[in-house]
């Protein structure tokens, strides 16, 4: 379906992007000085990026005439080889996947139902859905899933349709070289079970579609960063144990290309035909208001408990901390992730009152025990209230930024 690719014909470009990456517009640089106004609330984070593993990137989005974006990027100790975990922030390029292939098998569409069978990965069973309209899992309704709670068994039957080998395959053929799609979320499963996918069926009420058999993958992956090594202390199971949690079995993404892919899905025209992923116009529109919906303006899934599911629930930048609804005039487009003491979010963020907008992908982590696996983290107090002032903060600049023209 897409040309084969081998990891040796990626590692030149690797190179190249990892060097490429760096080079943004630094000497008007915005982000020391707005980081640097936090210390006061973030003291330890503002005094110890590199302790709290700190990347962001934000890209100023100027209009001309024509209405035509250009961008400016600034970047803020980014280090495209140093690991961290992406947790969910993952499963964006795997939506953006699944519609992708729907597409080029014809005879399905995102709408469809589809079971899948068990075997030896879902030990539990694979779910009906009582939360979707017809009662049971498809495509658009796993997307749905996967942006407004971050949903990980919609993402894992995602990654079933699609397979490993060709996440990564696609994913580096269009040029996101950092990626290492390896296993699925919040599941205890060893390579082997990572490598297969379960067979899948596309159903149009009792009439089946499309039939995909398990699958294997055969890419080795190899490891393309450095410090996989995090923390003092793990568990393993129930038990405590002394040493670091390596992390050279897990996912990763660099910042550079999270962030640069969800310019390709804001602004797909300002990439080259080859860079751009194969979606309608209808799937952008599908893909985008997935990507903004809150949990109260879902009625399947529907979310009743405002306090569980607030609209910061998945939308850190700004609103993480709070509780308060995001005012209909802002817009923000994004995917989170939380894991392991990591927290990131890589969004889009529009005020259709106000003519601001901007793209923003930060990450940092917060573990003060140095403990992993405990789940006693220091998002509430650390991580998520950093990434909804650095939001704020940014919104804040933008607002007072001169422009010739805004966005129509």
């Amino acid at each position: 379906m897409f040309k084969e690719l081998t990891l040796k014909n990626y590692l030149v470009h690797l190179i190249f992007i990892g060097l490429m990456s760096c080079h943004f517009n630094q000497s008007d640089n915005p982000l020391p000085k707005i980081i640097s106004s936090m210390e006061s609330k973030f003291s330890d984070v503002v005094r110890n990026p590199k302790k709290h593993k700190l990347q962001i990137l934000y890209t100023q989005i100027d209009r001309g005439g024509a209405n035509e974006p250009t961008f400016k990027t600034y970047s803020f100790n980014l280090d495209t080889n140093n690991y961290f975990y992406p947790a969910s922030a993952i499963k964006l390029p795997i939506a953006v996947l699944a519609i992708e292939k729907a597409n080029l098998l014809k005879e399905i569409n995102v709408h469809n139902r589809f079971e899948i069978d068990s075997g030896s990965v879902y030990k539990m069973g694979v779910l009906v859905s009582p939360d979707s309209k017809s009662g049971y899992p498809s495509i658009a309704h796993s997307i749905r899933k996967m942006f407004v709670v971050s949903d990980n068994n919609s993402s894992n039957y995602m990654y079933d349709f699609l397979g490993r080998d060709y996440i990564n395959k696609r994913l580096w053929d269009i040029g996101f070289k950092s990626v290492r799609m390896r296993h699925r979320l919040s599941l205890q499963l060893n390579e082997k079970e990572n490598k297969s996918t379960s067979p899948i069926t596309f159903y149009e009420d009792s009439k089946i579609l499309h039939h995909q058999q398990s699958r294997f993958a055969q890419l080795s992956l190899d490891v393309n960063t450095k410090n996989l090594l995090i923390g003092k202390k793990h568990y393993a199971g129930k038990k405590k144990k002394i040493g670091p949690l390596d992390f050279r079995s897990k996912n990763f993404m660099d910042l550079h290309d999270q962030h640069e892919l969800i310019k390709r899905i804001i602004f797909p025209e300002t990439y080259q035909a080859d860079k751009r992923f194969n979606l309608s116009d209808d799937d952008l529109s599908l893909l985008r208001r997935e990507m903004s919906i809150l949990p109260r303006q879902s009625d399947y899934p529907r979310y009743a408990e405002y306090d569980k599911y607030y609209d910061g629930y998945c939308k850190f930048f700004m609103f993480g901390d709070t509780k308060q609804e995001i005012p209909n005039h802002i817009k923000i487009y994004n995917k989170i992730g939380l894991a392991y003491g990591f927290a990131l979010d890589n969004a889009y963020i529009v005020d259709i009152d106000n003519n601001i907008e901007f793209f923003l992908t930060a990450v940092l982590y917060s573990n003060s025990n140095e403990v992993m696996n405990d789940n006693m983290y220091d998002y509430e107090s650390i991580s998520i209230p950093f990434l909804s002032e650095l939001g704020r903060k940014i919104y804040n600049y933008e607002s007072k930024r001169e422009k010739s023209n805004f966005p129509k």
